[in-house]
């Protein structure tokens, strides 16, 4: 460091000064996550009622019977409902927290588009997660018929809401496909050409992840399904913007 030249000392001084910046970009992320996530807490038998919903017409008829295995068990399942709720809502904020620190970097353009993008991710992430959990009316009979029928379905409060937790953070995670798709586009890391060319290769790559997702055939064709059509709307996305910027080049042309 004693022999940097003044240039390679300011370059080095602000690769740290980014680095502590990322990191309070973290810090404040999950501040936002743990204060919802408490606030959730807070009203964790109303939030219970919801998450259980999809299994009431199992446990009225006796289908399903759940099970607290463990003292600990019902303090884990509060907290779980209470980080799911608590990421759910603090994702647009996250959102602002993340473009404060990205902002800085772009163009006058690009910041012009944050609130278009910001909305875009928030609608889609919450459609993913409604979907989600509206899916598991119809899942959730599905994967008990295909069970052992001698055996009791007892299953565990805590597994139970370990895998809705997981199952619609995943979806929506998914349903941001397209925009992932268009950014990539805008960012010239793909073209509409290629995404088209890859079609017969994402159709098979899609499965393969609903193979590993799912737990049963139906539901792995109903995810697949899903999946090939999100990578057919981004395609129609990407290519109606290339077509919009197309017929503004021309405008301008003439």
């Amino acid at each position: 460091m004693f022999f940097m030249s003044e240039k390679e000392r300011e370059r080095y001084m602000s690769f740290w000064e980014h680095l502590e910046e990322l990191r309070w970009v973290i810090f404040k992320c999950l501040a936002v996550i743990v204060t919802f996530s408490i606030i959730c807490t807070m009203f964790v038998n109303y939030l219970f009622e919801i998450f259980i919903a999809p299994l009431k017409v199992l446990i009225a008829h006796k289908t399903v019977i759940l099970n607290q295995a463990g003292p600990f068990d019902g303090i884990f399942i509060k907290m779980k409902i209470g980080l799911l709720c608590g990421v759910i809502l603090s994702m647009p904020f996250i959102l602002i927290i993340i473009w404060g620190f990205i902002s800085p970097a772009l163009g006058q353009r690009e910041r012009k588009s944050f609130w278009w993008i910001f909305s875009s991710i928030s609608i889609l992430f919450l459609i993913g997660v409604i979907g989600g959990y509206y899916s598991l009316f119809f899942i959730l009979p599905v994967l008990l018929s295909m069970g052992v029928e001698s055996a009791d379905n007892i299953w565990r409060l805590n597994d139970y809401v370990s895998f809705l937790f997981y199952w619609v953070l995943s979806a929506g995670a998914i349903m941001e496909l397209p925009l992932v798709m268009l950014v990539a586009v805008r960012l010239h890391f793909l073209n509409v050409e290629t995404l088209k060319k890859w079609r017969p290769y994402a159709f098979l790559s899609l499965f393969i992840v609903s193979a590993v997702i799912t737990a049963d055939p139906i539901s792995l064709i109903v995810l697949g399904i899903i999946l090939y059509l999100l990578y057919e709307a981004g395609i129609f996305i990407c290519s109606f913007q290339k077509r919009q910027k197309s017929d503004m080049v021309d405008q301008e042309d003439k």
